[in-house]
């Protein structure tokens, strides 16, 4: 499913963000980050929600972690600054996803998906069957001597 927000669109499959038609670089905890805020846009989300999805086997306090994550996750949304488009903080409490979000089905990369991945299977059993031609020319070669034909069977008497 893609969704759309002002200037970008978040590919959920893939888990691309693009801002027009360029590709914009996310790692790792921001882009979980933002597929949580994109799930339940304009519901407040805890922090601790967000803390036991983004770190589930952690018992310390990652109140920076979360800070860390989260304003990288601004900074690529260019959303800094006293009045945000995007997150809302809710101090004390959490956040929310305050910009209208639209979703559509993408279904065109899941057919450009089997196509790539029969083109390598294609590319990987002709490469095989080049190597198992090779392979047998080898002991072929070492049992037939080269430019001696194998003697054929004696014709019959007529």
């Amino acid at each position: 499913m893609v969704k759309r927000f002002g200037d970008f669109e978040f590919d959920d499959r893939r888990r691309h963000l693009t801002a027009g038609a360029q590709r914009v670089r996310l790692t790792g905890q921001a882009v979980d980050l933002l597929c949580l805020l994109l799930e339940r846009p304009g519901e407040l989300i805890t922090r601790e929600e967000i803390e036991r999805r983004l770190w589930p086997d952690s018992a310390v306090d990652l109140d920076h972690s979360l800070d860390v994550v989260l304003s990288r996750l601004r900074t690529v949304l260019g959303d800094k600054g006293a009045s945000p488009r995007y997150i809302q903080t809710v101090p004390r409490k959490g956040y929310r996803f305050i910009e209208p979000v639209t979703a559509r089905l993408e279904t065109r990369p899941a057919k450009r998906h089997w196509s790539r991945r029969l083109i390598t299977y294609t590319a990987v059993a002709v490469l095989a069957a080049i190597v198992a031609i090779l392979f047998a020319r080898t002991r072929y070669e070492k049992f037939v001597p080269p430019g001696r034909l194998p003697a054929s069977p004696a014709a019959p008497p007529r």
